[in-house]
């Protein structure tokens, strides 16, 4: 049942009384007009279909940059684990500061506390590791670290940055506004076609035309932050957490 009330909240009130209200009017005061809505439908019609369609794309783009960053931070982690020559306190302190930087990441996406600066100086942390540790570490396996730190900085710093620029605050507000104007010209018109003589009819097209633009909307709303764990197609983000593990060598 959650499913289909996921799309019902304040907003969709607002349209179901404002279509109520304005098709008692136009019945009882005999309003009427022959317009074609075609136009006008089109005008809300498109806009939603092209946020909606937009704010899936951004979705999947955010799925890929997530799965590149925990692929590329367990990299990171086995790199170092797998090393015979590096201590357990050291590789104990690399999980560490892995560990700190999802935790970073993972709270710039659902509390909007991010501080690059701090990422960058937990990364040049693990660099400066590297640095000192050359004598322990082949320089290939360093240049797959590098290669492996940066894909994930990158998917980091992109992926931010999807969140906080999302689809057109303004195309998102146009349409809701237009949804709001949109009883106004479509139940006159419902009533030159139908006649007042089956009123029922009028109701049932204007609310069931009202609930479906604010459901396309609120679909669109709700899948503007994916992050917040409210909507059912938000990105369950524990399956990205990075999480520190033995490695195949210590579990022998």
């Amino acid at each position: 049942m959650q499913k289909y009330l996921a799309i019902i909240n304040f907003r969709t009130g607002y349209v179901v009384l404002l279509c109520l209200i304005v098709t008692y009017a136009c019945l009882f005061y005999g309003f009427r007009f022959n317009l074609n809505i075609t136009l006008f439908s089109i005008a809300v019609i498109f806009p939603l279909v092209f946020t909606i369609r937009e704010s899936f794309k951004r979705r999947d783009r955010i799925i890929n940059l997530l799965s590149v960053f925990k692929s590329s931070i367990n990299a990171v982690y086995y790199c170092f684990a797998n090393n015979g020559k590096l201590s357990g306190e050291k590789k104990e302190y690399i999980g560490e500061k892995l560990q700190t930087i999802s935790k970073l990441f993972f709270n710039a996406l659902t509390q909007d506390v991010y501080d690059p600066s701090l990422v960058r100086s937990k990364l040049d942390e693990i660099f400066e590791f590297l640095r000192d540790n050359s004598d322990s570490i082949s320089n290939g396996t360093g240049l797959k670290i590098i290669r492996f730190l940066k894909d994930m900085h990158e998917s980091i710093e992109n992926t931010v940055g999807l969140k906080m620029h999302g689809t057109p605050i303004s195309l998102r507000a146009y349409c809701l506004v237009f949804i709001y104007i949109f009883p106004f010209i479509f139940v006159p018109t419902l009533v030159n076609d139908v006649g007042e003589a089956r009123p029922y009819v009028i109701y049932a097209l204007s609310l069931i035309h009202g609930f479906m633009l604010i459901s396309l909307y609120n679909v669109q709303s709700a899948m503007e932050n994916p992050f917040d764990q409210i909507g059912l197609d938000d990105i369950r983000l524990e399956e990205f957490h990075f999480s520190e593990k033995k490695s195949p060598a210590e579990s022998l």
